[in-house]
């Protein structure tokens, strides 16, 4: 009974959502696919009987025949709307699929960093994204026909009741046997679906790594197929079997379910009728040959009914991971007040560790950053800068202390509010497959406006926007993925179209990751400049392995194994002779011995 009222709930939840999609075409679905069983029945099992009781009988053929033609008629009317509904179905499931896709992207929102720290957080992504369109469709289809299928059998039944009674047995105990062994096979087939979802990710992350252009270097630089297709194979023999395992009893079970029904209502009805027809002798004669048709019909439908009965089982319990997905409590859905404009960030004693880590990657952390004051955050790699950053802007929850915007706990905070207030550029920042003006405003333009402020920002970060390659200016596709006619740009016009969205942005605070990594030195040093003037009263925090841009912070932090080890201006950081000074010499020497004389001239502000 707790498999029924599971199965029940959960197909509940996946009708409902298709119903919330487009209600018509659940009604559509439903209606199309039982009352097209239903009618099968009129069709095939009380016409055959009509027919041979009408010989029998003598009845007036004038009477059978617009019998015949009403029937007809209607098995016509029945497989036009069934030719009307597969075009409807097939012009409407986009809007499904667009309507659960979005709710499970909408997750996203909520989601933090550390969830996606986890596998089983993306076991779980990948099953609900599975669930998302055609299994939601099908699972109503099948309802629909499962519906039908009952409703068909039961009509059926009773039809051969009228003749004889104890044609039931041939029917009841092949549908005990189907509905026991039905039950076993959606328990096995929910199991396999489940235990082999991280091998089916593996599989399409190797493959993966063949067409995406960012692994492309690498894939032709070093000869790691041996070890890819290692990697791929280990997968796919993994899933084979697990799959042999479960389809082995998937196949025992099917082989008793059809064995019942072949052996027991199919040549065990047969020769029942067979029996009495010839031995016992009936005065109905007509009625038990019309039971032969019935009973196969019925057979078909109860077999039908049972398959679409585990379908609806094994489907209906995979949606358990969709709802899981969506019904997850991820954190922040109740409504948290807005912080407002920044004014002031505080750390206090902040420590943090990545999930499943013991190791603390920030330690005690205490420092405050007001509206319009200029951070910078310097050191060596694995100091802990970027994940300070991502603490700073509430992707990750502190391990210890607190971080306070305005005053305000930020997990107290509407989270979603607050990171809009931030233009950030991150040093694994992301271009994406669309048009140029897209990636700056990060959203449709409307208007020349929205032109001209993209084409300024562009300006701005140093990009040139008159480059020959876009050949369809600001509209041209960023990528040849999807547009020979795109535009691939260089690591350095990569970062300069990121940085572009922050001028486009006019946020409140202003965070720059290593924004300059692939820039040349007047390009940085111009980038800077234009981010300062244009950032004038804003909060700017930014992170530099070049020290010369650290010089045009109002504040400097030296991190050093997850610990500010130094803070204070530029000149009072030289003054102290310590890992800053160490750092900033051996960078200005080494910048000095390997740029000519004339770029010198342009970026000697930097180290002057």
């Amino acid at each position: 009974m707790k498999d029924k009222g599971s199965t029940l709930r959960q197909t509940v939840y996946a009708l409902k959502l298709i119903w919330k999609a487009d209600k018509l075409l659940l009604v559509f679905t439903l209606f199309k696919n039982s009352i097209e069983q239903v009618f099968y029945v009129f069709f095939f099992v009380y016409l055959t009987k009509y027919i041979f009781n009408c010989i029998e009988q003598n009845i007036p053929y004038s009477r059978l025949f617009w019998f015949l033609f009403i029937a007809c008629s209607l098995h016509v009317c029945i497989h036009f709307i069934c030719g009307w509904y597969e075009a409807y179905r097939k012009i409407k499931t986009p809007a499904v699929y667009k309507y659960i896709f979005h709710k499970v992207i909408d997750i996203s929102d909520y989601l933090e960093l550390k969830d996606y720290e986890s596998p089983e957080f993306y076991d779980m992504y990948a099953r609900a994204l599975d669930r998302c369109v055609n299994s939601s469709i099908d699972l109503a289809i099948k309802t629909g026909v499962f519906i039908g299928n009952v409703l068909s059998t039961i009509m059926s039944l009773v039809i051969i009741v009228t003749v004889d009674p104890a044609l039931l047995v041939f029917m009841i105990i092949p549908m005990v046997v189907s509905l026991w062994m039905g039950r076993k096979n959606s328990k096995c087939n929910y199991e396999r679906e489940n235990a082999v979802t991280r091998d089916k990710r593996c599989a399409d992350y190797v493959k993966r790594v063949y067409y995406e252009k960012k692994y492309a270097s690498e894939v032709r630089l070093f000869d790691i197929n041996s070890l890819m297709l290692h990697k791929q194979e280990d997968a796919v023999d993994r899933m084979e079997k697990v799959s042999t395992k479960y389809r082995m009893k998937t196949a025992f079970y099917s082989f008793l379910m059809r064995g019942s029904y072949s052996i027991i209502a199919g040549i065990g009805a047969y020769f029942y009728v067979v029996f009495k027809v010839k031995y016992v002798g009936v005065t109905d004669m007509s009625s038990y040959v019309a039971m032969i048709t019935a009973i196969a019909f019925s057979t078909d439908q109860l077999k039908a009914a049972v398959e679409n009965r585990i379908f609806i089982s094994n489907e209906s319990k995979l949606f358990k991971n969709l709802e899981a997905f969506l019904e997850k409590d991820w954190g922040e859905k109740e409504a948290k007040k807005d912080a407002g404009e920044i004014e002031t960030i505080e750390f206090k004693n902040v420590s943090f560790a990545y999930p499943g880590s013991s190791v603390n990657t920030i330690k005690n952390i205490n420092f405050t950053l007001k509206k319009g004051e200029k951070l910078a955050i310097v050191g060596y790699n694995g100091a802990g800068k970027t994940t300070l950053i991502k603490l700073l802007m509430g992707l990750y929850p502190v391990t210890e202390g607190e971080i306070l915007i305005n005053g305000i706990n930020i997990n107290d905070i509407n989270h979603e509010a607050y990171r809009e207030r931030f233009g950030t550029v991150f040093q694994d920042l992301q271009i994406f497959a669309l048009p140029l003006i897209e990636n700056i405003l990060m959203r449709k333009a409307n208007g020349e406006d929205d032109y001209e402020l993209a084409r300024k920002a562009l300006t701005d970060a140093q990009f040139d926007v008159n480059s020959r390659g876009l050949t369809n200016g600001l509209d041209t596709v960023i990528s040849r993925e999807f547009d020979e006619k795109g535009f691939v740009p260089s690591g350095g016009q990569a970062q300069k179209i990121a940085i572009a969205r922050v001028f486009a942005q006019n946020p409140d605070m202003v965070i720059l990751d290593e924004p300059s990594s692939a820039l040349d030195p007047l390009s940085e040093y111009n980038m800077y400049n234009n981010m300062m003037k244009l950032s004038q009263g804003k909060g700017v925090v930014f992170i530099s392995h070049r020290l010369s841009s650290a010089r045009m912070a109002d504040k400097i932090y030296m991190m050093k194994d997850g610990s500010v080890v130094e803070s204070g201006s530029h000149e009072e950081l030289m003054e102290h002779k310590q890992d800053y000074y160490d750092m900033f010499m051996l960078q200005a020497e080494n910048y000095q011995e390997s740029l000519p004389e004339e770029m010198l001239k342009g970026a000697e502000a930097f180290y002057v």
